[in-house]
């Protein structure tokens, strides 16, 4: 059953059952309220209608004929729809204005008046009076005011089922629209128009669904970039290697242990390419083994100063190591750590000029520890801090792959921090070039 379909049920339902309860509860009102009426207004002066039983029974000494006097004086006041009955002294009925009862035992009910008829200091019977509606004036009232009951029931129900069909649907109107917009995005359709979300429950709907519509096209569109990018990281390596083993075979380059190099380089340029991609494989599985210790900072930074030494100097650059003092204990992977900051480093170098400085530091941040890398580098371009941890991202599309690397050292590089429970981010400093901070959470944060 739709929704529109429940709706529309619920809301007849409870019409129906408030409706009702109004013209029962209603009609029975008016009917008590004119009966009281009649009591109070319509009915005759009780007493007098006794006193002229009780000068005939005092003339007769019998009730025979007695129903004239009623005969006579009801109509002159006004009494036509009251019903008299006249009781004997042994609670018969002999007379009844209806003559339904009449000869029987009289039996009070709660809607009768009783006046006790005297002669001579003795009761000789009792004069009961009932209001009823039969064929007086008051028929017609209550008869119209149920009409009226009725044609506003039925009015109240028609508006209040047109209201509801309305209700239901504007709220399924936008329901239907996203469940057609759901099936045209499963079957591929990614360029949906949506309609504006309102301020309800139903407009969350749709800004989360247009939220998951947008992240599903991103992550679609960079796994698309990321295949072509590995595509493109894979096949360069290999065309190097092709051309050296065809010139190799074909006798144009004598089998040396120079123009075996550069098929070697290739090779272990591609070992590292499948070794990256595993890393942010296992990172973003969550299956990233860490053997966790504790970490000397200073000593940590000085292999990493050693390692790139070399190949700063060649280029006249020079590492600067900065470490503080007391730095707050930390558990990592020291392996992993220095996998970050050694990708930090290299991209540090390629980015610095010659003669340029590469500043490594480690100070207490809290209960964790601030590492920054430093270069005096041209810095990162407005609105590039986070894009440059993007995977395959460099900043100048141009470089050739010497010179700007696989273009994952600093994803992967972002994904190990994270992995220990840290974070990595980018700024450039005011002085000049870019500043990487790892921070990494001590044992008591």
């Amino acid at each position: 059953m739709r929704l529109a379909t429940k709706i529309l049920l619920a809301f007849g339902l409870l019409l129906l059952t408030t409706l009702s309860a109004v013209v029962y509860f209603t009609n029975r009102t008016a009917g008590r309220e004119v009966r009281g009426a009649l009591s109070q207004i319509e009915m005759m002066p009780d007493n007098m209608f006794a006193r002229e039983l009780a000068a005939y029974y005092s003339a007769n000494h019998s009730w025979e004929g007695a129903e004239r006097v009623l005969m006579l004086q009801g109509p002159m006041q006004g009494m036509h729809n009251v019903r008299l009955v006249v009781v004997d002294a042994n609670n018969f009925v002999v007379i009844d204005t209806t003559g339904d009862e009449t000869g029987k035992p009289f039996i009070p009910v709660p809607e009768s008046r009783s006046i006790p008829i005297r002669t001579g200091g003795e009761t000789v019977g009792q004069l009961v009076t009932f209001a009823e509606l039969r064929n007086g004036p008051e028929v017609p009232l209550l008869l119209a005011v149920n009409r009226v009951l009725l044609l506003t029931a039925v009015t109240a129900g028609a508006a209040g089922l047109a209201i509801a069909l309305i209700l239901s649907q504007s709220l399924t109107s936008p329901l239907r629209h996203l469940s057609a917009a759901m099936q045209r995005f499963a079957r591929g359709e990614r360029n949906l128009v949506l309609q504006e979300p309102a301020g309800d429950e139903v407009g969350d709907l749709t800004r989360s669904f247009q939220g998951m519509m947008t992240e599903i096209h991103q992550q679609e569109i960079l796994r698309k970039e990321m295949t072509a990018d590995i595509a493109h990281e894979l096949r360069t390596p290999l065309s190097v290697i092709r051309a050296n083993l065809d010139a190799l075979a074909d006798g144009v380059y004598p089998l040396t242990k120079e123009n075996l190099a550069p098929i070697r380089e290739s090779t272990e340029l591609l070992d590292r390419l499948i070794e990256d991609l595993r890393t942010l494989e296992l990172a973003d599985a969550g299956r990233l083994t860490l053997e966790k210790s504790e970490i000397d900072y200073s000593r940590l930074l000085r292999r990493i100063a050693a390692r790139f030494s070399p190949r700063a100097e060649s280029c006249s650059q020079k590492i600067e190591v900065a470490c503080g003092v007391n730095l707050p204990a930390a558990m990592a992977d020291l392996q992993r750590l220095e996998q970050i900051l050694g990708n930090l480093v290299d991209n540090a170098l390629r980015h610095t000029p010659d003669g340029g400085v590469i500043r490594l530091s480690a100070d207490a941040d809290g209960a964790a520890v601030r590492i920054a890398v430093e270069d005096s580098g041209p810095g990162i371009p407005a609105g590039e801090t986070d894009r440059i941890f993007e995977r395959f991202y460099r900043l100048d599309s141009g470089r050739a792959r010497a010179e700007g690397g696989s273009g994952l050292g600093l994803a992967i590089a972002r994904k190990l921090a994270e992995a220990h429970g840290g974070t990595l981010t980018a700024e450039n400093d005011p002085e000049g070039g870019a500043r990487f901070i790892l921070r990494l959470p001590g044992k008591e944060e």
